[in-house]
């Protein structure tokens, strides 16, 4: 017959009750926050009943012959009860239990022999009252990480000892409790992984089927393993025309060697990822214009798929290549009027229709100045575009850059002496040697000194210092004029930057000087940067590799 555990009046404090009665609550044990994390990762408490644990209790009882067995979990307020033999009920006040007592020594059994000559208990109301408890043994359930969550405790009500091999029992049990327990927790924490692992992969499929472009896993050997409807769109093909093909064969011919060459480098771990502008050639034959971004996935040492992401820039070419005619057109009809009107004005500077007067001399040199202006946007926008489609000639050869930057600073002496200006130049190095591309290289040393010596005050001078660091050389060229503008700086190497300047920029210049020479250095393998202050001046350097 089981036995009936009461419970508190509702309005009664049960630690106020137990202290009233004179019976001794159990203290927290020092860990007992970490200890209630521990429990509650288990996520058993308030759970059903289960056979597994029922077992175990019915086990106990019949091993140590006791009336009550019960699997007691202590939780902040309560002791809940897993499972039970002989008692009714699921749970009771922490502060009126035995088992909290028994988790204070987690690697022993706590027995009481007689409740009723033990102070701690002597006036527990489920000693004096119902269930009449009388004797307990409880062997403490400790986690791996060495916390008791509970116990598994028998209980009688007339004083009485385990024997040795109850003891031994006891605790045998105990541990097959925490062996559950741990299993629970292994399958919960699996059923939980799975079910987020099921919506992570529902929401990568509809992320995958519905993107706005191309994505594709590829075989390391080429063949479509998944298409995404966005691709074949693109192509023209269905999936399963696609996955009976690989990449190489709806590659343009031009672009093919290019794409297998970064995929091998890819498979020798070379590079992590690679991007490239891409044809491919769509079912109906015509090439469609991609940007191709491609990852590789590892399975340890083995190379498993290819992620490709596949953009359609069909709209993009086709501007960039009527944006190239277009600058080609204007670049061709401007120069020829510009070079006639730059010859006409040079017979006329010259003298060679009589001298001019005062005022017409001065007429022709700021026509001069200014046609001299729109030779150099001419020349700028056909580099700009020769840059952007790839069509810039390099020739490289060994130099010695001090060489050069003493050249640069002699050609650039005539437009200095204009704004009353000095070029100064100084080198730390006996030798620079480079290889490098010495025209185009001219070309950046140009532009950086004739900026400097427009920005410059008159009477001014400018500072070329050639350099080493570890493993580069540097050029710098400074000048001490105004400065550049903090909301300006960002925007310094940006084509026609200087039309957002115009207020506070009366020095000219088409704002692609420096956009052109930042790409030349970036070709050479170099950097180009710069410093400024507000009132004394900037400095703009190359670092470039050392021979």
């Amino acid at each position: 017959m089981s036995a009936r555990i009461p419970a508190p009046a509702p309005d009664l404090d049960p630690l106020a009750l137990a202290q009233e009665l004179g019976c001794t609550p159990a203290p927290h044990p020092a860990n007992e926050h970490a200890r209630l994390l521990s429990l509650q990762s288990y996520e058993v408490l308030d759970s059903h009943a289960e056979s597994r644990y029922d077992d175990i209790t019915l086990l106990a009882s019949r091993i140590c012959d006791a009336p009550i067995a019960l699997i007691t979990l202590v939780d902040e307020h309560r002791q809940w009860f897993k499972s039970k033999v002989g008692l009714t009920g699921s749970e009771a006040p922490r502060a009126w239990g035995f088992c909290p007592h028994a988790i204070l020594v987690p690697d022993e059994v706590l027995t009481v022999p007689d409740t009723r000559l033990d102070p701690r208990f002597a006036t527990n109301p489920y000693v004096t009252g119902e269930p009449h408890v009388r004797f307990y043994a409880g062997a403490p359930l400790v986690s791996p990480d060495g916390h008791a969550l509970g116990t598994l405790c028998v209980i009688d009500r007339e004083p009485r000892q385990l024997k040795k091999h109850q003891t031994e029992a006891l605790q045998a049990l105990s541990r097959q409790v925490m062996a559950l327990l741990e299993e629970r927790r292994t399958s919960t924490a699996l059923r939980v992984a799975m079910q987020a692992l099921t919506r992570s992969e529902i929401l990568f499929r509809e992320a995958y089927e519905n993107a706005p472009i191309g994505i594709a896993l590829v075989s390391p050997d080429g063949d479509w393993l998944r298409v995404n409807q966005s691709l074949c769109d693109l192509l023209g093909y269905s999936a399963e025309e696609l996955t009976r093909t690989t990449f190489q064969a709806i590659t343009h011919p031009e672009d093919l060697e290019k794409d297998l060459q970064q995929v091998r480098q890819m498979l020798a771990r070379e590079l992590r990822s690679y991007q490239m502008e891409k044809r491919y050639l769509h079912k109906a034959g015509h090439p469609v214009w991609t940007q191709l971004s491609v990852s590789l996935v590892w399975d340890k040492q083995r190379p498993l798929y290819f992620i490709s992401q596949i953009q359609d820039i069909h709209e993009r070419k086709t501007m960039e290549q009527a944006k190239a005619e277009f600058l080609t057109m204007v670049s061709h009809e401007l120069r020829t009027p510009v070079t006639a009107l730059r010859g006409a004005l040079g017979i006329l500077t010259a003298g060679a229709a009589g001298e001019l007067p005062p005022k017409a001399q001065a007429l022709t040199a700021l026509a001069d100045r200014n046609a001299e202006r729109l030779h150099r946007l001419v020349n700028d926008i056909v580099d700009i575009e020769k840059l952007e489609a790839g069509g810039f000639a390099f020739r490289y050869v060994d130099l010695d850059l001090n060489q050069l930057v003493a050249q640069a600073a002699l050609e650039l002496k005539a437009y200095a002496d204009q704004y009353q200006v000095q070029i100064e130049v100084r080198s730390d190095l006996p030798r620079a040697y480079l290889h490098a591309d010495a025209d185009r290289l001219m070309q950046v040393l140009a532009n950086l000194l004739s900026n400097a010596v427009r920005y410059s005050r008159p009477g001014g001078k400018v500072d070329v210092h050639v350099s080493r660091t570890a493993q580069h050389l540097r050029v710098s060229v400074t000048d001490y004029g105004e400065g550049i503008p903090e909301e300006f700086r960002r925007h310094i190497f940006e084509k026609f930057a200087q039309a957002n300047w115009t207020a506070t920029n009366p020095k000219g210049g088409s704002g692609l000087g420096l956009h052109i020479s930042r790409a030349i250095i970036a070709h050479h393998g170099g950097t180009l940067s710069f410093h400024t202050k507000l009132g004394i001046g900037s400095t703009f350097y190359f670092d470039l590799p050392v021979l």
